[in-house]
């Protein structure tokens, strides 16, 4: 069965149970399990993807695009700090969001919504008369910029059905892939569409990435893409013969993809068609982690087989004696600080591992209440980690004990955390923010506290605040000092 001969997408089934299914499983019966899973699945379809991608920044630290639901993504201002106390009693904007008066209370029986959040003018009434005397009261403190796809008939007709991967903003365009096989391309001010979605023969369940003017997408129909990232144009594609869950990352002139026949290809970024002669690595069971570049002399992937392995870029050979072995699948984007890698399992299970040699730094992992598909992040000398029952932790980075937690969420969490901090100075455009025309390849996220590159933010409260996406659109926001919310609510839905 192939391409769209019976249904109009193949779709893989995505499960994460955890200690429940997978843990005390003999691999070799896993694997037939595994692989009979995958066949059944071919023929058929989720019947409600959910996504789980983690929010993005834009480098000047204004913007976090998110998803906010399944198969919606919304730009939402960085600042969602409320104005309070003597700033909701005027008509101005008193925080420099371009909002006003945004989270002040109900003042009268009705509450401004919608539009009228957007104005400096007061709207409700009640039978025609004012309900009461204040701006914009009772407006959310989440400023919306767009949502796509919009509430629109056209917007209406698009079913994303899902998004895994998170967004990237290149210039004034963002793009991501949806779990419908489509590439998007949408104006980062307005939300509009810059050009028709480039489509996939399969689902997508990672994030692009990007190079020179080139976005590079995998599907799970066992491709890697090129893309022209102005005209969205394919430039070239490459077949690996095997389903592909992680995400495409880019070293030089090198595009890394890890599939799930456990082989790790390296491809000619200019020229996909053409493999890296010199470059070879596979393990007998399929890999799922996003390749991770920890430093120029080491590449890490993991995936089925319970094993992190730590390659040499050049080559594929591994550095370490042995591969650090855990106790589930990696799943999680390890999160690279200094010589030393945090990862997690589907076990729970929390590791520092040494990158030069592969040996824990802790004396025992750190055991979460559940999986942990999220990366860990390190934000204010915390290591936050937040497992899928929505458990979050933090942990002293030095050993893994525990600093606090767990905050509970109490919503499932399958997408990276991500660090909002505060700056008192506009940043630099990061090197993910090169000219639409253009586009220059995202900066290796191990170089970062955060998995994903996190410029600074103008936060309402003057401290940092992890953000995190929980499935079915909740974002939660807490202060990785002690796991305490940073707003009224420790998670809240995006006003729509």
């Amino acid at each position: 069965m192939t391409g769209r001969e019976t249904t109009n997408r193949r779709r893989k089934i995505i499960q994460l149970n955890g200690r429940r299914s997978l843990g005390h499983v003999h691999w070799a019966a896993f694997a037939f399990i595994l692989a009979f899973a995958l066949l059944a699945a071919g023929c058929g379809r989720i019947a409600s993807p959910q996504g789980w991608a983690g929010p993005t920044l834009s480098g000047d630290g204004k913007t976090v695009y998110a998803t906010i639901e399944r198969g919606k993504i919304a730009a939402l201002d960085a600042n969602m700090a409320p104005e309070t106390g003597a700033q909701c009693d005027d008509a101005k904007d008193n925080d420099g969001d371009g909002a006003v008066n945004e989270g002040c209370p109900k003042a009268g029986q009705k509450s401004e919504e919608g539009t009228q959040c957007r104005n400096d003018t007061n709207d409700d009434q009640n039978n025609g008369v004012a309900d009461d005397n204040l701006v914009n009261d009772g407006c959310p403190a989440t400023i919306v910029r767009w949502i796509f796809p919009p509430d629109t008939d056209e917007g209406n007709k698009l079913k994303l059905e899902g998004i895994y991967g998170a967004p990237i903003r290149l210039g004034d365009v963002v793009y991501f892939g949806a779990y419908d096989g489509k590439v998007y391309a949408l104006d980062a001010a307005t939300g509009d569409e810059i050009w028709p979605p480039f489509e996939t023969d399969d689902a997508i369940v990672s994030s692009v990435a990007a190079r020179n003017g080139t976005l590079y997408a995998t599907s799970t129909d066992g491709r890697l893409y090129a893309i022209d990232a102005v005209t969205g144009v394919p430039k070239g594609r490459f077949e690996t013969q095997s389903s592909i869950w992680a995400s495409p990352v880019v070293v030089g002139d090198v595009v890394y993809v890890a599939a799930m026949d456990g082989k790790l290809y390296a491809v000619d970024a200019d020229d996909i068609s053409k493999e890296v002669t010199d470059f070879s690595f596979k393990t007998d069971a399929g890999l799922l982690m996003d390749p991770t570049l920890a430093d120029k002399d080491t590449l890490l992937v993991g995936g089925i087989d319970h094993k992190l392995y730590a390659l040499d870029p050049k080559t594929g050979k591994q550095r370490w004696s042995q591969p650090f072995e855990g106790g589930n699948w990696f799943w999680a984007k390890p999160l690279v600080k200094g010589d030393t890698a945090y990862v997690a399992d589907l076990d729970g299970n929390v590791y520092a591992v040494n990158l030069k040699d592969g040996i824990p730094r802790w004396n025992k992992p750190f055991q979460a209440g559940d999986s942990v598909r999220a990366a860990p992040l390190l934000a204010s000398g915390t290591l936050v980690v937040v497992d899928r029952s929505g458990n979050a932790y933090g942990l002293k980075p030095e050993d893994g004990s525990r600093q606090w937690g767990p905050t509970l969420l109490g919503k499932t969490v399958l997408s990276d955390p991500f660090l909002l901090q505060p700056t008192l100075a506009t940043p630099s455009p990061a090197a993910s923010e090169a000219p639409a025309a253009s586009p220059a390849a995202s900066p290796s996220p191990s170089a970062s506290e955060s998995p994903a590159p996190s410029p600074g933010a103008t936060g309402g409260a003057g401290a940092a605040e992890v953000l995190i996406v929980a499935q079915g659109g909740d974002i939660c926001r807490l202060d990785p000092a002690d796991g305490s919310p940073t707003g009224a609510a420790l998670c809240a839905q995006v006003p729509l």
